[in-house]
């Protein structure tokens, strides 16, 4: 189960990597055609960046909640701060993923 909790992550950095690519992008391609000031670009960018940043570290900081959550079996944890739904939802989500890769790989077998 492990292998399929680092192949979930990974997924998850790969979508927020591709949204941090069109963040900045769309920044840059508005600060441009704005002909805003250079200062303003930069701040702008930076933001973006620091939006960016924050997104992954929330991102991470779920990841390692849900993992501790998960392994050791602290339901308890999980009531008190009212995610256990969450928490199901999320196992049963990487579970269906686990059986599509399947799925795949077997029709790419073919």
């Amino acid at each position: 189960m492990e292998e399929n909790k680092v192949k979930l992550w990974d997924r998850i950095q790969r979508g927020m990597d591709a949204g941090f690519d069109a963040a900045m992008s769309a920044v840059h391609t508005i600060t441009e055609k704005a002909g805003e000031g250079i200062e303003l670009t930069r701040l702008r960018r930076e933001k973006a960046r620091l939006e960016t940043q924050t997104t992954r570290r929330l991102a991470e900081l779920g990841n390692a909640v849900f993992e501790k959550i998960s392994e050791q079996r602290l339901d308890d944890i999980a009531e008190k701060l009212e995610i256990k739904d969450m928490i199901l939802g999320i196992a049963q989500d990487e579970a269906r993923m686990v059986d599509i890769d399947r799925c795949l790989n077997k029709e790419l077998e073919k």
